[in-house]
């Protein structure tokens, strides 16, 4: 079997660099060519990571494997944390159910992973397009999907429910007597199939709204993007414009909302004594924002939680058919909403 060394010398990387692409060092900065390169050169050579000697002992034989894929690399999660909180949660329920975690990769159109052992099962968390389900389908006829359903006749899966979560945060700016209610988000965002669609905040804000009678198309503003920085760039263009503002926005993602926070205090523009907002995903962060960020709270860890059942349903129980679990979200107000101002 090959050594850490061996590897190095091949790829042209340090023995250290080596060890943590292989161990999955979330804070390695490592380009994805590199990286894709030093696993399919310890496949070539047939190395296996310590943990993955240990797991092949007589004495854990019966140990269940899943393989974990992402939709996003680290950088693109750096950009929206949601995946990498969901990823790190996921890691933690399949360890309270003595699950060994399998990293899946991508090279050429295929997903991969290190060792010569196989899988009991994957969870995919995120979007993927049909190919890539072909892929995955290759290595695991067990599969959940985690924030998408793209075939509910074959595949788990695991959603949030963006109806609800939307409906309890236009109900609250209602109640709070706001009439002039303005959405901030990406209009197409990936659907279960990775393909670009409306968004499904933005849809069910329409029907709301519409069905109340206080839609205004002219307070609906197009991120293109979910990162921070757009929220900032869209707020800050609406603001110089000079035209009429709403008393309220409901926006997309709380990482879009920490950018519209600061493109209203740089325009001296006060939460929520001039403007409500809520976000949506309640990030860690968004408690910390000032002011703290009203937004709905997606429940990661039921997610996750529902994820590793479904899998385990699978495997052990042997349950043949599919399951859809849809996951209620929560409206946590903190002070980034308020009444009316008069």
């Amino acid at each position: 079997m090959a050594t850490l060394k061996e590897i190095a010398n091949v790829v042209g990387v340090s023995v250290g660099t080596v060890s943590r692409v292989l161990n999955n060092d979330s804070t390695l900065s490592v380009g994805d060519e590199t990286k894709i390169k030093i696993f399919n050169v310890a496949e070539e050579m047939q190395y296996k990571t310590l943990k993955q000697r240990k797991s092949s002992d007589k004495s854990k034989t019966n140990k269940l494997r899943v393989g974990i894929v992402e939709m996003y690399n680290p950088k693109e999660q750096l950009e929206d944390p949601y995946y990498l909180l969901l990823r790190s949660v996921v890691d933690k329920e399949c360890f309270e159910n003595e699950i060994e975690v399998v990293n899946l990769y991508k090279n050429n159109e295929e997903y991969r992973f290190i060792g010569e052992e196989f899988i009991n099962g994957i969870i995919a968390i995120g979007k993927f397009d049909k190919s890539e389900i072909k892929s995955l389908n290759k290595l695991s006829e067990n599969i959940v999907f985690l924030d998408s359903s793209p075939d509910d006749i074959k595949y788990d899966s695991v959603k949030i429910n963006f109806k609800l979560g939307t409906y309890m945060a236009l109900e609250h700016l209602v109640k709070l007597n706001h009439k002039e209610i303005g959405y901030i988000g990406s209009f197409k965002t990936l659907d279960d199939y990775k393909t670009k669609s409306q968004d499904k905040r933005l849809e069910f804000f329409k029907e709301y709204m519409k069905k109340n009678n206080i839609y205004k198309e002219e307070y609906i503003l197009d991120t293109k993007d979910v990162t921070s920085m757009d929220g900032y760039i869209t707020m800050k263009k609406f603001i110089e414009k000079g035209e009429a503002m709403p008393t309220a926005f409901f926006v997309g993602t709380d990482t879009i909302a920490t950018g519209v926070l600061r493109a209203l205090y740089e325009h001296d523009i006060k939460v929520p004594q001039d403007i409500s907002l809520v976000g949506f995903n309640d990030l860690i962060a968004s408690q910390h924002t000032i002011p703290p960020l009203t937004t709905v709270r997606v429940h990661i860890e039921n997610l996750a939680s529902a994820a590793v059942d479904l899998i385990l349903e699978r495997i052990i129980r042997e349950r043949k058919y599919c399951k859809k679990v849809i996951i209620p979200s929560e409206l946590i107000v903190r002070k980034s909403s308020s009444n009316v101002k008069k």
